[in-house]
């Protein structure tokens, strides 16, 4: 079965990163080197989930520091080698590591490996819980 949806986008909630043309940016957020960013849900109608996808940083890539407003970024290194600085805080970032930024944190990181750096990343609003 042939997929005729644009940019390999489905019906529903299923995507498969193997059918989406990735995004590709260089110098992200100040940093340098090229990133491939395979978004696989993006800007969801009535959800907190502003976006989710495989992220690729070639060799000696980066993406610079920057802060959140109003939403959170988290990271899940699935291969390769990196840091990830968490509010100016360097921490190694290999596969299996979790990092998440808070609304009014910082996170930058860089591919210190020989290898492309590939991880999840997802990008949540803010919600504000109510006491009961």
């Amino acid at each position: 079965m042939t997929s005729t949806h644009p940019a390999g986008k489905l019906p529903g909630m299923i995507n498969n990163v193997h059918n989406v043309i990735p995004d590709v940016a260089e110098a992200v957020r100040g940093g340098n080197g090229t990133v491939y960013a395979h978004k696989l849900l993006d800007l969801f109608p009535g959800s907190a989930i502003k976006s989710v996808g495989l992220v690729r940083l070639e060799a000696g890539a980066t993406i610079g520091a920057h802060s959140h407003d109003g939403d959170e970024d988290f990271y899940f290194c699935l291969s390769g080698t990196g840091i990830v600085v968490d509010n100016g805080v360097e921490h190694p970032f290999t596969p299996g590591t979790f990092q998440i930024t808070r609304s009014g944190e910082t996170q930058a990181i860089r591919n210190t490996g020989e290898t492309e750096l590939v991880f999840l990343g997802a990008l949540v609003a803010t919600v504000e819980v109510k006491d009961s």
